[in-house]
């Protein structure tokens, strides 16, 4: 009966009392682990640099953030008409730049807040998905944009 009774009062203190008032701390959740980002410190330092280099309309140091292939859906094309086209070098990116990093799609990176950042598997959402970002996949690890959306209506 008294092993029962502790049992009891235990299971009793364990929900009522969270960990955060027994002196033990749970490690800071990763908001962007399931995009497959492991430091969000590295990550969120990565956004702002770029936030920086959009807001500076540094064309050659945005385009360092990028990794290629860059996907741009809403691409319009004079023979394929609308749709989606992929970059493949910093040339071809910088060559089209202004069509690509919109006055909409600059300024839905330079106002993000850290703290509204969407995620999920596909990566970071900018926005109202005017940008997507992500990780490399090849060490060392870099962040940096993957897909941009032209055209979206606010």
């Amino acid at each position: 009966m008294k092993r029962i009774r502790l049992v009891l009062v235990t299971l009793v203190l364990l929900l009522i009392c969270p960990l955060g008032l027994t002196g033990v701390q749970a490690a800071p959740a990763n908001p962007y682990a399931v995009a497959g980002i492991e430091n969000a410190a590295e990550f969120e330092a990565a956004f702002a640099e770029l936030q920086k280099a959009v807001a500076a309309n540094d064309r050659s140091r945005v385009a360092d953030f990028v990794l290629y292939p860059l996907r741009v859906n809403g691409w319009w094309d004079e023979l394929k008409g609308k749709g989606t086209f992929m970059f493949a070098t910093k040339p071809e990116f910088l060559d089209n730049y202004d069509d690509i990093m919109t006055p909409q799609v600059r300024k839905a990176i330079v106002q993000q807040k850290v703290a509204n950042l969407f995620v999920n598997w596909q990566g970071v959402m900018v926005g109202n998905g005017e940008a997507w970002l992500s990780v490399s996949t090849k060490d060392p690890k870099r962040y940096g944009l993957v897909a941009v959306n032209l055209g979206l209506e606010k």
